[in-house]
């Protein structure tokens, strides 16, 4: 598998630009502490109509950055450029361990949670926030920190706490709408 996985990254190493390597490394430092993420959350908080969604987005991030930090010290594994000494890394090696991706779990996480909690008809919000959350999870693998199976499992992951925020949050808000009701009568 890791023979897969190295000739996976060594295409998209193959994609290498200036401009390239100064974008994914851009969108990496934003998704470093899950800054963008919290940055995206607390525009969402400004304006009532979104304020669940931010809500959601704080929730999630931090839920899968904790559960990232509990599963990295279980798992142990190397980063590929720990592996291959061979590639020239176009950012400072990142200290911890590779699996699973934080930047991917944080930035699925986030856009999962504002993506159910505002409802398919909010596309024109959330589908933006899925686009860049994309990019993130590729910059890792691009910039060659982290393996196809640590985006992967970081996305599953992270889609999979922000089902369960976003959904939680849609059942409280329909539970607050209803006793609102309950109380005008």
């Amino acid at each position: 598998m890791e023979e897969l996985e190295l000739a996976i990254l060594h295409s998209i190493e193959a994609l290498r630009a200036p401009v390239l390597d100064a974008a994914m490394s851009m969108l990496s430092l934003a998704g470093s502490y899950s800054l963008v993420w919290l940055v995206i959350a607390a525009a969402l908080l400004t304006r009532k109509t979104t304020r669940q969604a931010g809500v959601a987005a704080v929730v999630t991030v931090a839920l899968a950055e904790t559960i990232v930090a509990l599963l990295k010290p279980i798992f142990m594994c190397p980063r590929p450029f720990l592996v291959d000494p061979s590639v020239t890394l176009i950012i400072d090696p990142p200290g911890d361990w590779s699996f699973p991706s934080g930047h991917a779990a944080a930035a699925c996480a986030c856009a999962v949670a504002i993506a159910v909690t505002l409802g398919a008809r909010r596309w024109r919000i959330w589908l933006p926030i899925a686009a860049l959350a994309t990019l993130m999870a590729f910059s890792r693998l691009y910039l060659f920190v982290h393996w196809p199976t640590d985006v992967l499992a970081g996305a599953v992951l992270g889609a999979g706490v922000g089902t369960i925020v976003g959904l939680t949050s849609r059942g409280i808000n329909k539970l607050a709408q209803q006793r609102g009701r309950e109380h005008q009568r």
